[in-house]
């Protein structure tokens, strides 16, 4: 059995984001060391009416948790990073986590066609 599956995440935050961004960075590198960060970019929105530029990141990265529990862990550090249900409809995205790929699988094929996580992965 493999204990060590690479999976590519992109982070992306609208307030305070790169104080966000970094809060995540240090949140993550203590559970995955090693983990390897792409440049924090500044993009313009997708897929919204909200205006506020977006500041994105990519990261790999090396677990022996599963997919399910990878996520449940992202989704978590975005809660203490202050994402709440309500945001989204506000066009707030304190912090957003997004597990792109699994051991090569894509798991978020609209998010990975969209031209921000292709900016961050280029950036990786």
């Amino acid at each position: 059995m493999n204990c060590s599956h690479e999976c590519l995440i992109c982070l992306g935050s609208n307030k305070d984001g790169v104080l966000r961004l970094k809060t995540a960075e240090y949140m993550l590198e203590e559970l995955f060391p090693g983990i390897h960060w792409g440049r924090i970019l500044t993009t313009i929105p997708e897929g919204t009416d909200f205006p506020a530029l977006y500041m994105n990141r990519a990261a790999r990265l090396y677990t022996a948790m599963s997919p399910e529990a990878l996520q449940d862990c992202l989704k978590d550090i975005e809660r203490r990073n202050g994402r709440t249900p309500d945001d989204k409809q506000r066009g707030i995205v304190a912090l957003d986590i997004d597990l792109l790929t699994y051991d090569g699988r894509i798991l978020r094929p609209k998010d990975w066609d969209k031209h921000y996580v292709q900016q961050a992965l280029e950036a990786l």
